[in-house]
Parts: structure tokens; C-alpha cells; sequence
């Protein structure tokens, strides 16, 4: 509308809201014989996942702009339900969780919205976005009509939902779509199971009562699992949608898809198209594919005339902190890597991504889809040299947010992420035995602070450690690394020491980290031994703030912290990710606080202008 127009308007009606609802008025977006129509026109969803979650707010119009120049018209991305909701009942859309500012960047940029609002949403995210307060609930059971577990699901959504009404487009924002849960044929059986459907039915109900109708309400699966994953069979009130790898053909899913929704209510739609994969600590390498295998398979989908699609991912991210989640692969535990890079086409870093062929995977999604829009020029990235430690700090020595007794797991004490420390004072056996089927994730055993073994869940194994015979103190830091977010294993993935590895009561200590300003710190002692977990404190020289990487192949296994903001795990003897990406805004001119929990005690740490990986 021309400004001219608009004055002519509100000279005719008198004020500028009787102006917006009639621009509002002519809004629509609707479902029209097996089409999308955007005010009366039909429409090609071209999406592609940004999650707000793994990007700094700061990045958020910078990587959205990167999507568009692919050639995308529309957002899709998740709402965490643990990133708003960590602690039950303290709600937070601040700063990098305000996903509402997420959704008005798009609409500044014109890209339609797809809301993935879950409560389930698995994404290689901690728990699959669950908060982990939810396994402390007696007789609840998640993902399905439950009680217990639905009064939390409509807590969050009463919170959660109000706010993006005024977003839905119909009402002047972005909002096309909203999916209810996912993949949950994979899952359940809305088709056999009558409480899966009253659960997805509860769902609906709930979405609709702070939504209306206006909205498109979507579900999602492999067209193999339709029946299960959705009750609104031949039910234009829902539309089932699907998802699957690059294909040089999608006919058949997308036969299924139109038999199974209502008719005239079946636009083409597959809500994931999956351009890469994850990555597990202990891979060989990255999950990669060609650029040749980007640009035939989004070529082919989009030379349907008919067909709409999203990309998973257009931007993959970074699970920064303790976000990344885990998978239970042939029985066998694999965490996920800090990186979501997911050999997306625009890299974790917001660069072109680089192709398992040496082509360039963006370019070559650019030309199947041609993308006109400008793209933003490329990030800088700099190296600022080696990390100057001067203070460090024993962990088991600083003082716990909760201290208990007993063999308890970190949700009994009301902890949702870091570590957890069994500390005895004797007798003790000659050696421990730990199970797989019983640690959760990860054990460092010290015999009076030395550090003697270790075991992982994901090795798949009994491990046997000898403890000395003159020892006076037994501690086992247990670590979570990660949630299972896929999966029925999910549902129970509570994390310490489930079974005790030998008598007596343990004094049990909350090592979160979510909070380092009270560590006790004292000057690096030359020549200590520095085998055992151990904070480091030092500084990065920073001339101008640029994007950068710091290198943690002089190091162990643990984590880092840039002026507070946490990168991240690094797992250096298990690889195949060498680097953590630190962007820009968390950096300033001058001297950088940089913080690292080393396991073993390791401080090598540079920064560099590139990731490295196996």
C-alpha cells in the first residue's frame, strides 16, 4: 500500500486501526483444491529450519537473510519447550529466547513462519526439548493423553501461545503453519492406540483454544507412518505432512500423503527435506554430502509446479551450552556434537558450506531454487592467537547448589544439566564395576583427588577400575552428556548413577554450572599435577570483534565459557570436532574472559579462523 493510499484511507475511516483491520481483512491464507493460496493465489511453501535457539539473537536477520538469498520464502523452526521452561514454572522469552522478536525478524523480511511448537520436538536436542523437571512427576508418562503430563504441556502453552495470535497471518504476521508434536508415528499409533489420538486431539484443542482457526495446523511423518501419527484421517481440520532425505523423485510419498488427508485439503507438503545429517562424538568424520546431491534434490522437489517444502536445515546452528541431545543407535548411547552444522547450506558458521565434493553446497541449493534476493556479504574471521591462563580452580572443590546423601540422579535433586559428584569416606572394595544399562552418561572415579578411570555409557561395556588400598576418600563425578532426544528410550533418561557401585551412602553434590561468578580461584602452581577436572581462567586479546573458533586440541574433554556465554562441549580423544564457534557478539575490544573445565586438566587453547574437524 502506497503512502498515498494510506493517508487517502484513514481520511476515509477516521483512525489507523479501522486502516490496519481492513489490510488485516484482506489476509489469507488457506488450503484450496490441493493448494496453499495466499489471498487467493496459489503458493509454494520454499522453507527452510532456522532454529532461534542456535543462533545469537544478534545473527538472527543475518542468517534469515542467508535463507532468503537461497531462494526460500518461509522460516520454519522449533520452540524448545526446555529453553523457556528449564526450571518448572520460571518462564523466560528474554534476549535469545525471545522467540516472538525471532518471528517479527521474518515478517521484516517478508518470510511466512512455520511454527513447530511441539510439545515433542527430538531436533538433536536435550530430551527433545522436554525439561528434565518432568521426570520427577509421579504417574506421568510423556507423549500421550496422560494427565499429569498434559496439565504441563497446557501450563507452558498458556504461556507460550497468547503472544503469537497477533502473529498468526491472517492478523497481520507470519504465521502460516503450526504443527502439533512430531514424528509421532514413529512413536505412537494414533490408528491402534485410542489414548495416542485423544493425546494429538488434546494437543489440537489446546492450540486452537489461544489460536482459532485461522491458522493451518499441520502434523508430521514418514509417509509410511501417517495413520500413526495423525487421528484426522480424510479430516480437513489437521493437514498430515511428511518428511524424508533428498530424493530424485517424491511421487510416491506424496501419493500417500493426498490419499490419507481429507480431499481437496492435500497441498504437497514435506516439512522436512533433509539436506545433511548429525553428528555423533566418536564419528569418523562430519556428516557430509556432495553439493551435487544438494542441487539434484531440491531441484527435483521444486520442479514439482505443485510442490512445497522445507529444508532441514537451511542453517543448522550451534547447540551451544548443554543443549545438545543424544541417541540410542542399535542399543548403544552416542551423544550429539556441539556443532548443528548439519551439512546444512549455510554452515554452522553462516559461510557457504562446503560440499563432500570441494563444490559449494549453498550455490548450488541457490541455482536449483533461483534465489534472486541479495545475500548479506560474508562473515570475517579472525585468529587471535593462544589463550593466556593465569588462575584455576579445583571443581570438586567449589560449593555445590545442592547438597544431599544417598544414590540419587540429578532430577531427584532438582538439576537439569552439568554434573554430579558421589563423594565416600570408605571402607572400600578393591575395585568398582560399572554398567552401561546403569551409568548415565559418563564416570570419573578419583581415589583422594587423583583421578584413576573412567567409563562411558556410550562404550557399550562393563568397565572394572581398581581403586588403591590406602585411599581415605572416594569421589565419582558423573556427567550428563546429553539427553536421548529420539526414541522410547526418552521417555526415562534419567542421569547419574542409577545403581550404587558399592556400600554405604554417598554425600551427593549439584554441579550445574549454570553459574561460575562464585568460583574460588587461585594462581596456576607450576608443576601440579593436572590430572583431574580443574576450572582454568584466563584471557583472549581481541584488537575488533570478529567471528573465530578456538581450537581444543590441546585439550581433554569439558567445556568453555567466553565472557560467560557457555560455547559448549569439547571432547577432544573421542572427536570428530576439534573447534567451538564463537561469534562475534560474544566478544569485545580488549581482553576477553575465557574460562575452561578441563576433565584431565589440559589448558592448551588457541583461537583460529577456521573449523577443523577429522
Amino acid at each position: 500500500m502506497t503512502a498515498l493510499a494510506t493517508l487517502l484511507l484513514v481520511a476515509q475511516y477516521g483512525c489507523w486501526s479501522h486502516v490496519q483491520s481492513l489490510r488485516t481483512a484482506r489476509r489469507s491464507f488457506v488450503i484450496k483444491d490441493d493448494r496453499f493460496h495466499k489471498e487467493g493465489d496459489p503458493i509454494n511453501i520454499k522453507s527452510g529450519s532456522v532454529h532461534y535457539s542456535r543462533v545469537p539473537r544478534a545473527y538472527w536477520r543475518d542468517r534469515l537473510e542467508r535463507a532468503k538469498a537461497l531462494g526460500l520464502n518461509a522460516i520454519t523452526t522449533y520452540v524448545p519447550w526446555n529453553f523457556h521452561e528449564d526450571v518448572e514454572g520460571r518462564f523466560d522469552f528474554s534476549e535469545d529466547r525471545d522467540v516472538y522478536a525471532f518471528a517479527d525478524e521474518a515478517r521484516k523480511l517478508n518470510l511466512l513462519l512455520i511454527l513447530r511448537i511441539g510439545p515433542y520436538m527430538c531436533g538433536e536436542w536435550d530430551f527433545g526439548g522436554f525439561p528434565a523437571w518432568l521426570l520427577t512427576k509421579a504417574n506421568m508418562t510423556l507423549r500421550t493423553h496422560n494427565k499429569p503430563y498434559l496439565d504441563a504441556v497446557d501450563k507452558f502453552w498458556d504461556h507460550l501461545l497468547p503472544r503469537f495470535k497477533r502473529r498468526l497471518y491472517s492478523n497481520g504476521g507470519p504465521i502460516v503453519m503450526v504443527q502439533l508434536e512430531n514424528e509421532f508415528g514413529d512413536y505412537g499409533d494414533c490408528s491402534a492406540n485410542e489414548n495416542d489420538a485423544a493425546y494429538m486431539k488434546h494437543l489440537y484443542s489446546k492450540a486452537t483454544q489461544h489460536l482459532g482457526t485461522s491458522v493451518i495446523y499441520t502434523t508430521v511423518s514418514p509417509a509410511r507412518n501417517l495413520h500413526k501419527a495423525s487421528p484426522w484421517r480424510h479430516d480437513a481440520r489437521v493437514l498430515a505432512t511428511i518428511d524424508g532425505p533428498l530424493s530424485s523423485s517424491y511421487d510416491a510419498d506424496f501419493a500417500l500423503q493426498k490419499a490419507f488427508n481429507a480431499k481437496g485439503n492435500s497441498p504437497k507438503m514435506w516439512t522436512e527435506l533433509w539436506t545433511g545429517w548429525y553428528t555423533h562424538w566418536g564419528d569418523s568424520k562430519a556428516a557430509n554430502r556432495t553439493a551435487k546431491d544438494y542441487g539434484d534434490g531440491v531441484k527435483a522437489m521444486a520442479s514439482d509446479s505443485n510442490a512445497s517444502f522445507s529444508l532441514y536445515m537451511a542453517h543448522g546452528g550451534t547447540s551451544f551450552g548443554f543443549w545438545a541431545g543424544a541417541n540410542i543407535l542399535e542399543g548403544r548411547y552416542v551423544a550429539d556434537v556441539t556443532s548443528y552444522d548439519y551439512s546444512a547450506p549455510i554452515s554452522e558458521d553462516g559461510t557457504h558450506q562446503v560440499g563432500a565434493d570441494g563444490a559449494d553446497g549453498f550455490a548450488a541449493v541457490r541455482n536449483a531454487l533461483h534465489g534472486t534476493s541479495e545475500e548479506p556479504p560474508p562473515p570475517v574471521f579472525r585468529a587471535y592467537g593462544a589463550v593466556v591462563f593465569e588462575d584455576e580452580a579445583d571443581l570438586l572443590a567449589q560449593d555445590a547448589t545442592c547438597a544431599s546423601t544417598g544414590w540419587r540422579t540429578q532430577e531427584q535433586l532438582g538439576q537439569a544439566h552439568g554434573f554430579i559428584n558421589y563423594a565416600l569416606t570408605g571402607p572400600f572394595p578393591d575395585r568398582l564395576a560399572f554398567s552401561p544399562s546403569t551409568l548415565r552418561d559418563r564416570v570419573q572415579v578419583l581415589a583422594d583427588g587423583v583421578l584413576v578411570g573412567s567409563a562411558y555409557r556410550g562404550d557399550a561395556k562393563n568397565v572394572s577400575i581398581a581403586l588403591p588400598s590406602s585411599m581415605t576418600r572416594l569421589d565419582l563425578l558423573v556427567e550428563n552428556c546429553g539427553r536421548v532426544n529420539y526414541g522410547r528410550e526418552l521417555v526415562d533418561d534419567r542421569k547419574g548413577l542409577l545403581e550404587p557401585p558399592l556400600d554405604g551412602t554417598p554425600s551427593v553434590s549439584c554441579l550445574p554450572l549454570a553459574d561460575l561468578s562464585a568460583i574460588e580461584w587461585h594462581s596456576i602452581q607450576p608443576g601440579r599435577s593436572p590430572a583431574a577436572p580443574r576450572f582454568y581462567r584466563g584471557h583472549l586479546q581481541v584488537d575488533a570483534a570478529h567471528d573465530t573458533y578456538l581450537d581444543t586440541r590441546g585439550l581433554s574433554k569439558g567445556f568453555i565459557w567466553v565472557n560467560g556465554q557457555n560455547l559448549g562441549r569439547f571432547w577432544e580423544t573421542r572427536g570428530p570436532q576439534h573447534t567451538l564457534y564463537v561469534p562475534a557478539p560474544y566478544l569485545r575490544r580488549g581482553a576477553n574472559e575465557v574460562i575452561i573445565l578441563d576433565l584431565d586438566g589440559r589448558t592448551g587453547l588457541e583461537s583460529v579462523a577456521r573449523p577443523r574437524w577429522n
